[in-house]
Formats: structure tokens, sequence, C-alpha cells
């Protein structure tokens, strides 16, 4: 169990300016912000990472930039499932020619056990690094089965962990640490069900809150024992959880946050993503001075 895959890790966004253009510099000052949090890892091309909008001369960029610029610091891991099992496969191996430490891979679109076990497999038979399963239904319309990833974990070489994001996440921690399974699973959904995912077995976060140090702070007291400071952080936090994980303007928010956190220059979302205006500067600014964050982790 210690060598299990742990820790807090942030999904990235992808920064453009306010034209729409990738934004190099606003990777780079992202990225030292982060590590400068106490992520364990950043993930860039995820859904956040807004990477159908990309070039691939664009998606290369952010990923050779993240490395660069982690300087092996932190593990950069980078987005690279696909419709087809060949485009999967290749874009697993350039992401690792890239420098990424390792991959997540949403499943194949047919909902089948044999189809996802193969997809899977031909993956892990071409790569050298960490497959993290993206099991999120809402995104993907596949469903996993703790039964089918049990089976991954114990016969693929490189498949270590799964990003769970199948509501409702506790229920389903428990269901494939019953089995036995010994898969490091990491919570997602905005990290809006952490602490309860923690209580059930889970080993950490992988997801694109905006104030990821309080994430850090959460695990490190319960992993400390402190189960009453880790439960005490995150219900403080979870006016801001939840108001930040808004389908459709939800990246909108999370960009804001960072812009005015001084981590990156604009918040501008590509099209059709929404935009942030007015209105929704205000709910934030109401829902961060309600929280009080600065005093959370004090």
């Amino acid at each position: 169990m210690s060598n299990r895959f742990r820790g807090v890790h942030t999904i990235m966004p992808t920064p453009f300016t306010d034209r729409g253009d990738l934004d190099v510099a606003s990777l780079e000052s992202l990225t030292e912000f982060l590590i400068g949090l106490g992520v364990d890892g950043v993930v860039v091309l995820g859904v956040m990472g807004e990477a159908p909008k990309l070039s691939q001369a664009e998606q290369d960029e952010v990923i050779t930039t993240t490395v660069r610029t982690a300087r092996g610091r932190i593990p950069v891991f980078a987005g690279s499932g696909a419709a087809g099992t060949d485009l999967a496969v290749k874009k697993s191996l350039n992401a690792e020619a890239l420098g990424a430490a390792g991959l997540l891979i949403a499943p194949p679109p047919v909902q089948s056990d044999a189809v996802i076990f193969e997809y899977y497999r031909r993956i892990d038979a071409q790569v050298s690094g960490t497959i993290i399963l993206h099991d999120y239904p809402a995104a993907t319309g596949i469903q996993l089965t703790p039964a089918l990833v049990a089976k991954l974990y114990d016969e693929l070489e490189h498949v270590e962990v799964i990003k769970l994001e199948e509501p409702p996440s506790a229920v389903k921690v428990s269901a494939l640490r019953n089995l036995g399974s010994d898969i490091g699973i990491v919570g997602g959904l905005g990290g809006m069900f952490f602490y309860e995912e923690l209580v059930r077995g889970a080993d950490g976060m992988m997801t694109g809150f905006s104030y990821p140090e309080l994430l850090v702070a959460i695990y490190q007291a319960y992993s400390q024992g402190k189960t009453e400071e880790a439960a005490r952080i995150f219900y403080q936090a979870c006016p801001l959880l939840r108001y930040e994980f808004q389908p459709g303007i939800g990246l909108a928010l999370r960009k804001e946050i960072y812009r005015q956190r001084g981590a990156i220059a604009s918040a501008f979302v590509r099209h059709p993503g929404a935009q942030i205006d007015d209105q929704l500067r205000k709910e934030l600014a109401d829902v961060l001075a309600f929280c009080q964050l600065d005093e959370v982790v004090a």
C-alpha cells in the first residue's frame, strides 16, 4: 500500500491571451504557482485543459512548456485518450516523448468491457509511464465497472491509478476496496466529496480546484490522523467547491480565480466555452468572502 499513487494533483487549465492565443508565459507562471502551493503533480490536456480546442502543435507546446518549467520538481501527466485506439496509442507515445511522466486516459466511446480492456491493453503494451484511468461518465458517456477497473489494474503493467468521477464517488471507492483492489484511487468532481472519499479509502485528489493548497492541507491532515482538522478545512471550503464546479461556467470561474491570484494573465475561454462576466464575478466575490480562505489553513 505504501507504493500506491497518492497525493494532490491539479488539473491545469490552458491559459490564453484575451485574443485567444496560447499564452506560454502564463502557462509557465501557472506551473510555478502550483508548485509553490505544494501540489504533488499536475495534469495538462485534461477535460479542463480545453484539449479539443487546441491544435496538435499547441497541445505539444503545452506539454513541453509545463515539463520544462517543472524541471523534475513534480511529475507532469498528460491527457491522451482518443475515440480510436490507434490514435490513443499515438497520442500517448507522443506525450511521453515530450516528457510526460504518465497519461490520463479516458475510455473509448464503446460501452463494452471487452472493447475497453483491449483499448487499454494496446496502449499499455506501448507506453512506459503510469496510466491513469479517467472514470468520468458525465464527460465520456462510458461507465467503468469496479470489476473491470480491478481487472485492468491486475492484468496491465502500467495501469496504476483511477481518477474516479462517477457519482456517488465515495460508494465506488468502497466497491473497489471491497473487491480487494490496491489500485491508487484519486477523486475528482471538483473535490466536492474529497473528505468522504478519503474516509472510504481513496489516496488523494486530481481535480482543477483553484485553491489546491486547501486540498493539500486536507490530504496532509487526514494522512496524519488529524481527521477533525481535515473535515474542518473541507467543510469550510465547500461553498467554493460547489460554486466553482458548475457545468458550463466552471472553467471560466477557475480561470478568473487564477487570474485574480496572479497566476495567469487572462481568464479567456475559447469558444464555445462561456466567458466570465460581471455578475459571475460578483457571485464569486461573495463566495470567496464567505469562505475566508486565507484563514482556513492558518
